[in-house]
């Protein structure tokens, strides 16, 4: 009904459970890796380059999965054993993300989005986001001609699901996140430093660090007055925009609309979210730092 009128977007994961409003995150079915290739600004071509070269990797070792071209870039769903911790996905996609610079450093996360298949990206020169033929994807002039049109054939290669590595639980790690280094005036927890600090970081990696700056600066209090919390906005804007304006780093920042949400959060009193119940089972964290448990 939406195809053509708006962007249409799925979870990438399954979940088992819900409340009335929304996912359980804890609750998600850890069985597969998304992988986004964009050239972010360079030629296609790059994309192009490194989403071949990993599906040849997979189709040596036999690894199922799925391509696709987004309709600007390029995606892989690669399927593996059900994890019991994001962190093990996460672990192998950033061994293999280092020989593919592409590749979206935005990694592995429960409420990671993707387009869905045969839906016009509105954001391209009007193409779909097609399932692809492994036969027909050397020439991206060919791959881009046929996403003029759907394709409803879905093509699935290998069998083979991928073996997880081992991650210790953040619990139990005998090791400890430093703190990073400052991006701006006010410190920001690794978690949130590492997804933020990426061409476009997600959706909720900026909301995160929007709480995690309001709560520093109103000292965790949920109702503060008028002028406070025009003091706080503005204290917030300078420090987004100083991120901003490193190179490579939100390279789709928008003042006008970044504004536009920090004003909301501010004004509802939203706090940063916790360990246990959200960062760590979305798949943000990176490892055990000075917050946790004490959060």
């Amino acid at each position: 009904m939406n195809n053509g009128r708006m962007n249409c977007y799925m979870t990438v994961y399954e979940f088992e459970r819900f409340t009335d409003n929304t996912k359980i995150d804890s609750s998600a079915i850890l069985d597969k890796m998304f992988l986004d290739f964009d050239a972010h600004g360079e030629p296609l071509e790059n994309a192009h380059r490194d989403f071949r070269g990993v599906c040849k990797k997979f189709q040596d070792e036999g690894i199922k999965f799925r391509p696709f071209f987004s309709g600007k870039g390029f995606h892989i769903i690669a399927y593996g054993k059900r994890a019991d911790d994001i962190r093990s996905i996460q672990a192998y996609y950033t061994k293999l993300a280092k020989d593919y610079p592409t590749l979206d450093r935005t990694g592995i996360q429960t409420t990671r989005l993707r387009r869905i298949p045969n839906t016009l990206n509105l954001s391209s020169d009007g193409y779909y986001c097609i399932p692809l033929d492994m036969d027909k994807t050397a020439s991206l002039d060919t791959i881009i001609e046929m996403a003029k049109k759907q394709v409803q054939e879905d093509f699935v290669y290998g069998g083979k699901l991928i073996d997880w590595p081992k991650v210790k639980p953040v619990s139990v790690s005998d090791t400890e996140i430093e703190m990073p280094d400052k991006l701006a005036s006010l410190p920001i927890l690794p978690c949130l430093q590492n997804a933020i600090t990426v061409e476009n970081p997600s959706h909720y990696a900026r909301v995160y660090l929007i709480q995690w700056y309001r709560d520093l600066l109103s000292i965790g209090e949920r109702h503060i007055g008028l002028p406070q919390q025009e003091k706080i906005v503005s204290m917030i804007m300078d420090e987004l925009e100083t991120i901003a304006e490193k190179p490579g780093i939100w390279l789709d920042w928008n003042r006008g609309l970044s504004e536009k949400y920090v004003r909301g959060i501010v004004q509802k009193g939203y706090h940063a979210p916790g360990c246990e119940s959200v960062l760590i089972p979305q798949g943000y964290c990176i490892g055990r730092c000075w917050r946790y448990p004490d959060e």
